[in-house]
Formats: C-alpha cells, sequence, structure tokens
C-alpha cells in the first residue's frame, strides 16, 4: 500500500490505494477477518491462498492489465476494505466490480456508500460508463445495498459452483450519470 491514492472517497479518515501482489498477506488477513462473508458465498473460510488466488483471477479473454484492485486503508495503515474490479468488462465502457469487501466492525457506517460514490468518479473520468457486479442469491444485504446504490437488477443466473456452494448470481448494473448511454 505504497501507491499514491487512487480515487477520492471524501474522507480523510481513510484512503484507497492500488494493491499488488507484494500486498497479499495484507489481503489475506482482511479475507480471513471477514469469514462470515467468506460462508456465505463459499460455505469454508478463505483458503491459505486466496488473497494470491484473487490477486491473478481474471475471465476469460481478459488480462491482469485490465484488473484493478484497490485497498481501502485507515490512518493507521490497516487494510479494513477490498475493491476488485475489471476495465472494459462484459464491454469497452463497463466495468465490472467482482468483489466490495469491508472488515466487519466497520459496515454498515457509510464507507461501502463512500466507496462507491468514489470509484463511480473514477469510472468515469477513465472514460467508463457503466458498472455492473453480481451478487450471490443468498447475500439478500448486498443486494439491497446495491439497489441502494442505484444498480438495477439485469438477470440471474443458472447455478454455479463456489467452493462447497452452488448459488444463482443476480446481475446488477448501474449507468453513470453524465455518460454517454
Amino acid at each position: 500500500m505504497k501507491t499514491e491514492p487512487a480515487f477520492d472517497m471524501g474522507t480523510p479518515a481513510y484512503s484507497v490505494h492500488r494493491l499488488f501482489p507484494e500486498d497479499s498477506q495484507a489481503i489475506q488477513e482482511l479475507f480471513e477477518k471477514c469469514l462470515d462473508f467468506m460462508l456465505l458465498v463459499d460455505g469454508h473460510p478463505a483458503g491459505p491462498h486466496a488473497a494470491e488466488e484473487e490477486l491473478c483471477d481474471v475471465p476469460p479473454g481478459k488480462s491482469l492489465d485490465d484488473k484493478f484492485v484497490f485497498g481501502i486503508v485507515n490512518l493507521q495503515n490497516a487494510l479494513v476494505g477490498y475493491l476488485d474490479v475489471l476495465r472494459d468488462y462484459p464491454d469497452e465502457t463497463t466495468w465490472w466490480i467482482g468483489l466490495l469487501l469491508i472488515v466487519p466492525e466497520i459496515r454498515s457506517q457509510g464507507m461501502g456508500q463512500k466507496i462507491v460514490r468514489g470509484f463511480a468518479d473514477y469510472v468515469l473520468a477513465n472514460e467508463g460508463q457503466t458498472i455492473m457486479l453480481g451478487v450471490v442469491e443468498e447475500n439478500k444485504l448486498a443486494y439491497r445495498f446495491w439497489e441502494r446504490m442505484g444498480f438495477e437488477f439485469v438477470h440471474t443466473t443458472e447455478p454455479r459452483k463456489f467452493g462447497e456452494k452452488i448459488q444463482r448470481v443476480n446481475v446488477m448494473r448501474r449507468r453513470l450519470p453524465g455518460a454517454i448511454r
């Protein structure tokens, strides 16, 4: 987390920085703190190499050059949030949020809203027009959060395997204000 801030969240208590493979230990620790999320989605805790795997995970046809991993850092330089996104996916004007994860002790305090607003500004500044994401059906709290953030339901996928669970995913989209439609 030695990079300059990537985008502004509108609060001096936290900053957002690009993360790289050398940050994998801090990411792994964050994943382990978010046990509730891991159990909800995968049915088991994060594996010992979850961070390394996440940093290298891209869909077919995309490269690591298209992947941006951001860390939300507090004033003590501790990683308290994680935002994983793909540029130009599934099309050239869309950014896809693969994962937004915040440590349990600071959830429900407006942090997610600040991250999403700052990220939306970042996408617009980088010529993006739309943000998309998927929420596993079981994660109803996350689905309601994304609805409050202006995301709309697009479709539900066929069931797929996540760790030890089989889940369907609700795909959501938000067109950004000021973007050409």
